[in-house]
């Protein structure tokens, strides 16, 4: 069992990142950067003109990306528009790409973006993001380097850059960019998660708990930390306590599947196979190509049968 880094986003950023289920061998990748459209990068946005406004051209979710991707690009198109409004409409344009999935146009416009106004700390950011998307981690962290060079106190870039240090397994340089991001945001759930995640990896299950307890003071709603800690205690032998946690989480989600995983290993644990079985078997209802369900369940079956 292993607490994995999580994500949230207003539009796609999902609770999807999986962890490793109990007795993983390492930690391994957490998750990778192409799950990641951060919030951030959403929230993060420059001001826009009205004329862009007119155009649809927003980078607002009550606009269709579609819609968006039209707008700026006949915005761009109009010759009315240079310097760094041209260098928004570019980057807006970027946006709505990343939101439709095509990440390789989305840097196309944040190079534009970039070259038209490269003292926009927002654009580097945002073209990072893309980077991780496509899995290049090591242009996603020149991006937020750059981007926290323009802009020191750039939570997203700051927290963004953790997030990747940790896929990179470079866990004390992810603590220290979450610490930052913490210290500029300090109820940020998902940076605390995140640097909790880092401590499980690190073993040190004590500052593991200590950060996933704030988050779920901080959010009672959210199933991730609570997933996380019940990892963090099935780890150091607390059985009951990570069953607790695991019920909660997915008292909170019923389709979280990292959650039925970990419930399941906990109940093989227990010898309680049946009950195993049936949260592997909800998992794989949901998701029939979950890996870690089906090398689970194979292992309950071959446990009761013995």
């Amino acid at each position: 069992m292993w607490g994995k880094n999580v994500v949230r986003d207003d539009t796609t950023f999902g609770s999807s990142a999986r962890r490793v289920a109990p007795h993983a061998a390492a930690p391994a990748m957490i998750v990778l950067l192409s799950a990641i459209v951060s919030s951030m990068a959403v929230t993060a946005v420059p001001a826009w003109t009205q004329t862009l406004k007119q155009w649809k051209c927003t980078v607002r979710p009550d606009v269709a990306w579609d819609e968006q991707i039209t707008g700026c690009t006949n915005a761009i198109k109009s010759g009315k528009l240079g310097g760094k409004d041209l260098a928004v409409a570019f980057a807006i344009r970027g946006s709505a790409h990343r939101a439709g999935g095509e990440l390789k146009r989305a840097v196309q416009d944040y190079d534009q973006a970039a070259k038209l106004n490269p003292n926009d700390a927002d654009v580097f950011f945002r073209r990072g993001i893309a980077h991780g998307m496509l899995g290049d981690a090591d242009r996603a962290i020149d991006d937020f380097n750059q981007a926290i060079k323009l802009a020191p106190d750039h939570v997203g870039a700051l927290y963004s850059r953790g997030l990747t240090y940790s896929n990179k397994g470079q866990w004390e340089r992810a603590i220290k960019d979450y610490d930052q991001a913490i210290k500029l945001s300090p109820n940020n759930v998902m940076a605390i998660t995140n640097r909790g995640n880092a401590y499980l990896a690190l073993k040190q299950y004590d500052r593991a708990i200590a950060d996933y307890d704030q988050a779920i003071e901080l959010d009672p709603s959210e199933a991730i930390p609570l997933n996380n800690r019940g990892d963090a205690y099935y780890q150091i032998g607390q059985a009951d306590r990570a069953m607790d946690d695991f019920n909660a989480a997915i008292k909170l989600d019923p389709n979280y599947t990292d959650a039925l995983n970990n419930r399941g290993l906990a109940y093989v644990g227990r010898g309680a196979y049946d009950l195993a079985i049936k949260d592997f078997d909800q998992v794989l209802k949901l998701n029939p190509n979950d890996a870690d369900a089906i090398r689970n369940r194979a292992d309950a079956l071959g446990k009761k049968s013995k």
